[in-house]
């Protein structure tokens, strides 16, 4: 069964296709226009619906004239407004009775009525039709005396004026409106009504009861009314079609068919007005409180699948909001909220632990899966050391292992995050207590609250001699935050000037109210440099833990944890450092660490000894593992190593496609001064490389935190762990980027590459001299750099050996100039055997000089540097300002 068109459907009611277009809308069926085809199921439907609101189907009008019910003669009606509108509401009301055949006297009433209706301006019925001869001089459009508005193109005059305003209640001949049927016309599918002379359309009678009609339909003319031929066979009607007549030849062109093509197109574009539409494209809308889920990095195209439409479409909406972007590139958020807004959606960025707790669920994993209590077991708390820069957290921390970590650390800061675990007795029994020391420096924020997130106890170190500093404040809202009890360690308390009374008070107001003041919270005084008060400390980390906190895991299940750091080490590959959550990590475990994976090869505690299997609240350092993971990464024991794979490739895509929509305005290094100064818009590319991945990310989110105008722009392309690779310079070449280098340097073949291809590389051992060198670079600041150019180069010809002086040069000056007092460098077999040395003498002959040009020989004094040979090259350099281009 073919499926049938809205004014179809209509026709068949007997009822306009607009009802039929608003009934379709209540049962939401979205139909462009009365032309469009619906599929039979929703027919049925459509019919049902308006049968139940009393709409029944009526029998389609036979296309040949009926006989009229009544035989007598209808009396004639005066020529009045409702001579036109009463057969009107009865073609409309009801079908048209079937005519009978005329007797002479019905026949002589109907012509009076035809001569009282011409007497009243009303054509003559059976007058020619307008526009249907196209050899007739007159196409019937005029009254007597009137031209036909402006149809003749050969006369003066067009006839658009008219002697007087026509008889009440006769409609003026024109044009249809666009938007509304015509005065009189029949609704689609109802039998049209005789008017202005035209025959019915079913053979009914004419206004005043003339009864001329065409040849094939009924019989019968009214007399002298020498109607138009009309064509065989037919009912009446304009158009194309059964019935229908040809266009004039300057009449009004075009018959039925054209007029509802006219009017469907019109109604087609009106609809396309009112569908929800933007930039000339359909979208679904949403009521503005619909809610989509995006993770993050999502695109035009997983936008588009959640509302089901085309990205086409979205592409071409966000085009036309101001924003380019292709279906498959990854959008940041204010975009997907821009789009949202505009459409009627509420945009939602899935959070990365739910994406994580997502994507592991496809895997049959689920990390908040509750444990028996009979499988509980006590474990070790687990205690985070916080505080303000220099204020003796590693130094306590020392004092607690009987260790020296400080003097392995640059500029005396800590700049990583360790773990440690150590035994101490408490109550008659050894207990065990996991220490993370986490940096004090504002830059390691998010390692600080990383430290805290993992945490059970929380030792904040406060100077005696300092009080409350801003990094105490944010390393106390870090535990607070994370809720976990806090023991506070007034340190320094036998230096000059300490006062523990005054940061017992400082702290009142931030919550943290002494026991000795009616509070809840431990504060110990206590000297990690003399080693006092550290096993009461110890007491009061074990008393608060098992007062207020349950530390219980099961080490029976596979082992889960969080990496606390990780580096790159050149013998031993990834190394991660780990605390173990829950259960116990063995060697050969499959593990998945982040967009790390790989098998557990070897385990290692703090101290280098290896560990064969690791219980809850143990720090181990681990072996294996294809990458180095990023510093607060679960990790997770798998079935197998390909499911370890395929977590970390996933994690792996999301993570790449977040990085993209990443797209932040920051600005621009090195050359951006020359850039800002002409104007241009410039951007800097950075490629860090760290030691390891905590110190690499703080750098990064302290360069993002660095704020200038938005006519520059700083990019991280690219980070990572390890020394500088030739990859890395392939990378800093291709997008001109600088490679900041912290606690790394490069091999041999990307230095040499680097040499080469003119990038800039700089190395960085504390993060403080990193963020303000490249801070001032980026505001335009940078303080001039200088760099070595060699001033001379003298060859040693003769050692004189003097018991005053030392050893003295006897040299030839091979190129440049020998400057006094210019720093120097002795060279043998191209090695350099001596630097940093300066020039303390100078002399030609007996006379002292201050430089000596190529090609003279003079005698030269290294102070009490003696180790000079015969053959040995002495050169001289000087420190230039380095020009920026």
């Amino acid at each position: 069964m073919a499926n049938p068109r809205v004014h179809e459907i209509a026709a068949e009611l007997g009822i306009e296709s607009k009802l039929v277009l608003d009934k379709l809308k209540e049962i939401g069926e979205y139909v462009k226009g009365p032309s469009a085809a619906v599929a039979p199921p929703v027919a049925r439907r459509v019919k049902a619906a308006l049968e139940a609101a009393g709409v029944k189907a009526e029998p389609a009008a036979p296309k040949v004239p009926a006989k009229p019910a009544a035989a007598k003669p209808a009396a004639p009606k005066p020529p009045a407004a409702p001579v036109v509108e009463e057969p009107q509401q009865v073609a409309e009301d009801a079908p048209a009775p079937a005519p009978a055949p005329l007797t002479v006297a019905e026949r002589q009433a109907q012509a009076e009525a035809a001569a009282a209706a011409e007497a009243a301006g009303i054509p003559r019925p059976g007058t020619p039709r307008p526009g249907n001869n196209p050899f007739a001089s007159n196409q019937g459009m005029g009254r007597p005396g009137i031209p036909r508005p402006g149809n003749n193109p050969f006369a003066s005059n067009q006839g658009m004026g008219r002697p007087g305003p026509p008889p009440a209640g006769i409609p003026r001949p024109g044009a249809p409106r666009p938007t509304a049927p015509r005065p009189g016309s029949p609704r689609p599918g109802a039998p049209r009504p005789a008017f202005g002379g035209r025959p019915g359309g079913a053979g009914g009678p004419r206004p005043g009861g003339a009864g001329g009609f065409r040849p094939g339909g009924a019989p019968g003319g009214a007399p002298g009314g020498g109607g138009f031929a009309g064509r065989p066979g037919g009912g009446g009607g304009r158009g194309r079609g059964p019935g229908g007549g040809t266009a004039g030849a300057f009449g009004r062109g075009g018959g039925k068919s054209k007029a509802r093509k006219s009017k469907r197109t019109k109604r087609a574009e009106f609809e396309l007005r009112e569908a929800p539409s933007l930039g000339g494209v359909s979208v679904p809308r949403g009521d503005g409180n619909t809610i989509i889920r995006l993770r993050r990095g999502s695109s035009i195209t997983d936008f588009a699948d959640k509302i089901d439409t085309s990205p086409g479409n979205l592409v071409t909406v966000l085009f036309h909001l101001g924003q380019m972007a292709t279906a498959t590139e990854s959008l940041d958020e204010a975009t997907f909220e821009i789009l949202g807004d505009e459409l009627g959606y509420k945009i939602q960025i899935v959070s990365p632990e739910d994406e994580d707790k997502e994507l592991l669920e496809g895997f049959s994993i689920d990390l908040d899966e509750a444990d028996d209590e009979a499988d509980l077991e006590s474990r070790p708390p687990v205690v985070t050391v916080m505080g303000h820069v220099d204020h003796g957290k590693t130094k306590l921390l020392d004092a607690i292992r009987k260790a020296n970590v400080v003097a392995g650390e640059a500029g005396g800061i800590t700049q990583h995050i360790g773990a440690y675990q150590v035994w101490t007795e408490h109550e008659g029994y050894d207990r065990a207590i996991t220490f993370i020391d986490t940096p004090g420096h504002e830059a390691f924020t998010a390692m600080r609250a990383r430290g805290a997130q993992v945490t059970d106890v929380a030792i904040l170190v406060v100077a005696a001699d300092d009080g409350i500093m801003p990094q105490t404040v944010e390393a106390l809202n870090h535990a607070q935050a994370a809720g976990v009890p806090i023991v506070v360690a007034v340190n320094k308390v036998d230096k000059e000037g300490a006062n523990p009374a005054k940061v017992r008070q400082q702290l009142t107001e931030f919550g943290l109210v002494a026991e000795e003041y009616g509070g809840d919270t431990m504060f110990i005084d206590v000297s990690a440099l003399n080693n006092v008060g550290i096993d009461r400390l110890l007491d009061a980390v074990l008393l608060t833990a098992d007062a207020g906190l349950d530390l219980r895991a099961n080490p029976d299940r596979d082992a889960r944890g969080v990496a606390i750091e990780a580096k790159l080490d050149k013998g031993r590959g990834a190394v991660a450092t780990v605390l173990i959550q829950a259960g116990t990590l063995r060697v050969g475990d499959a593990i998945v660490a982040g967009t790390a994976y790989g098998r557990v090869r070897a385990m290692m505690d703090e101290n280098g000894d290896p560990v064969e299997e690791a219980w809850p609240s143990r720090p181990v350092q681990v072996q294996g593992l294809s990458r180095v993971p990023r510093a607060g990464d679960t990790f997770l024991v798998t079935e197998d190593d390909r499911t370890a794979r395929q977590i970390a490739e996933k994690r792996e895509a999301a993570e790449r496609n977040a990085q993209l929509a990443k797209a932040r305005k920051r600005i621009s290094l090195e050359d951006f001064t020359r850039a800002l100064e002409e104007g241009k818009v410039d951007s800097l590319n950075l490629i860090i490389k760290g030691d390891v991945s905590g110190a690499v990310e703080a750098l990064e989110e302290s360069l993002l935190k660095i704020e200038v105008d938005d006519s520059v722009q700083l990019r991280i392309l690219h980070r990572g762990v390890g020394a500088i690779t030739s990859s890395d310079v392939d990378l800093a070449t291709i997008d001109n980027a600088i490679i900041v280098g912290f606690n790394v340097r490069p091999d041999v073949k990307a230095r040499e590459r680097a040499q080469r291809e003119g990038i800039d590389v700089r190395f960085y051992s504390v993060i403080y001299a990193a963020i303000d060198d490249i801070e001032q670079s980026l505001k335009g600041m940078l303080k001039p750099e200088y760099e070595e150019v060699q001033s001379g180069v003298a060859e040693i010809r003769e050692v004189f050996r003097s018991s005053k002086f030392g050893n003295v040069a006897g040299v030839l000056v091979r190129s440049g100039t020998i400057t006094r007092n210019s720093k120097a460098r002795v060279i043998r077999d191209g090695v350099v055997v001596g630097d940093n040395l300066a020039i303390e003498s100078l002399r030609r002959f007996k006379d002292d000089v201050t430089e000596v040009r190529d090609g003279f020989e003079c005698g030269i004094g290294l102070g009490k540097y003696n180790d000079i040979q015969i053959g040995d090259e002495i050169e001289t350099i000087e420190m230039k300002e380095k020009p920026r281009s």
